[in-house]
């Protein structure tokens, strides 16, 4: 199971893949558009489950896709 996650940070969007820092995106729904494709990608190339999260307006981190 992988998980990549969208956290509110430096007046934009971080990519947190593994624990690890990713990419960063200026727009929250490019942000998502663009994560979840990955995502998808990577069920669909490498069998890998893969769910995306990303922090609301609220600060509250919620599942928002769930691939594989």
């Amino acid at each position: 199971m992988s998980t990549l996650e969208l956290i509110a940070r430096g007046g934009g969007w971080q990519l947190v893949d593994a624990g690890k820092l990713s990419f960063w995106f200026p727009e929250r729904e490019k942000a998502l558009e663009t994560v979840t494709m990955m995502a998808d990608a990577r069920s669909l190339l490498h069998g890998i489950a893969t769910t995306v999260h990303a922090e609301n307006h609220s600060g509250e981190v919620e599942l928002v896709a769930s691939f594989g």
